[in-house]
């Protein structure tokens, strides 16, 4: 196993995260036209994002496991090679089920991708360290949004909606070219474990650690947050407040570079302060972001700036939680870390595409369908927390 710094491994697992990122990002500015491509309905298109996030999610408990008995190369090599296949089937979806056929294989490639990053990380560090990286490794899933909805936007104009998953597709090659030549394997054959009903037992250690709940659910409800704000964004965006499709890519950029440089910062800052005051920061960040927004709302209705000011707010908070939250529900589980990476993984995604299904079961008026998930996230995350300091002390 090759000796690894910080910046090295961040480089080179930066397009695994990445190329999630981008499968999400780069047909957002394209959802609201979708109706009328395929002659569907919102709850269809709905789908074309909560399936890719489920199958990412469930596809997990599956992956994490293999890669801890076969190794974190081949199966991040097996795994990108799907997205890579996913986004060919996409682009020649000629309706809306071939296209979410597409979008469960473009998933099931990503969990592997993510899971195998999450995983080499804990296998060449720990701690601090360890929650550091995943929060570089966030900075490298902001650039998605900088580049991904500005992209997919004039590669739509110019090309039509194929285009953006033909890109997909291109970044999936040349991801796989990156894996074979430049990463070597980093889970010794004397640490694997074999796949087999000791897994369950696995699981069940990791779910039941009071530790990993508390910052799963951190991290998961960051995500759902942001999955939230990729769901509403361009009904709010470009059919409320007629901002041309083209255009969206900018204000999608804008919460993009926020949480890029967040994630610098909180990957510096959480080896100062520790992984349990940044997450309570994040969840007060996430509640104060939704009250603005809604009391804004209240105020003088929806507008870009009370969408976008409190989004940036809560992009800084989510960059908080999501980074600290994988190096907190990870650090117990350093001999089975591709198991507790893939149950944090698969709690993000099942849990952010429900949040997700749910807040899209109602038609997008105003941005209040985003302020009142971070309202009553920040609350959770801080009642989660106190109480598992409470009890903390009360062993002591």
């Amino acid at each position: 196993m090759k000796n690894y710094s910080t910046m090295r491994l961040v480089v080179l697992l930066a397009p695994l995260v990445f190329s999630f990122a981008m499968g999400q990002d780069i047909f957002v500015p394209e959802v609201p036209q979708l109706l009328a491509i395929f002659h569907t309905n919102q709850t269809y298109v709905q789908l074309t994002l909560s399936l890719f996030l489920v199958a990412a999610g469930a596809g997990q408990l599956i992956v994490g496991p293999l890669s801890d008995q076969f190794g974190r190369k081949y199966i991040v090599l097996l795994s990108t090679a799907l997205y890579a296949i996913g986004s060919v089937i996409a682009a020649l979806s000629p309706n809306i089920g071939i296209l979410l056929f597409a979008r469960i294989i473009q998933g099931i490639g990503a969990c592997g991708m993510m899971v195998c990053a999450f995983a080499i990380v804990r296998d060449v560090f720990a701690g601090e360290q360890a929650a550091q990286v995943y929060s570089y490794l966030n900075g490298a899933i902001a650039v998605s949004p900088l580049l991904a909805p500005l992209l997919g936007g004039y590669l739509d104009a110019w090309f039509g909606w194929q285009a953006p998953f033909v890109c997909l597709a291109v970044l999936g090659i040349v991801t796989c070219a990156l894996i074979i030549f430049f990463i070597s394997e980093t889970l010794l054959p004397a640490k694997r474990v074999v796949f087999d009903k000791r897994v369950f037992k696995n699981y069940w250690q990791v779910v039941r650690n009071r530790s990993f709940i508390l910052y799963s659910f951190a991290a998961g409800s960051a995500l759902a947050c942001f999955f939230t704000f990729f769901s509403v964004s361009s009904y709010i965006i470009i059919t409320l407040l007629k901002v041309p499709e083209t255009h969206f890519g900018y204000y999608f950029a804008i919460i993009g570079i926020t949480f890029f440089f967040s994630s610098l910062a909180a990957g510096r800052l959480v080896t100062r302060v520790g992984i349990f005051p940044q997450v309570m920061v994040g969840a007060v960040g996430l509640f104060v972001s939704g009250v603005w927004m809604l009391l804004w709302n209240l105020h003088s209705g929806t507008s870009l700036l009370s969408f976008m000011l409190p989004t940036a707010l809560s992009s800084v908070s989510g960059a908080f939680l999501m980074g600290a939250g994988a190096g907190g529900a990870l650090e117990p589980f350093g001999e089975i870390a591709g198991t507790a990476s893939a149950m944090l993984g698969a709690f993000e995604f099942l849990f952010a595409s429900l949040v997700g299904s749910i807040v899209m079961h109602w038609p997008v008026r105003s941005d209040l369908s985003y302020a009142i998930p971070l309202i009553v996230f920040g609350v959770l995350i801080l009642l989660l927390g106190i109480s598992n300091k409470c009890l903390r002390k009360a062993e002591v």
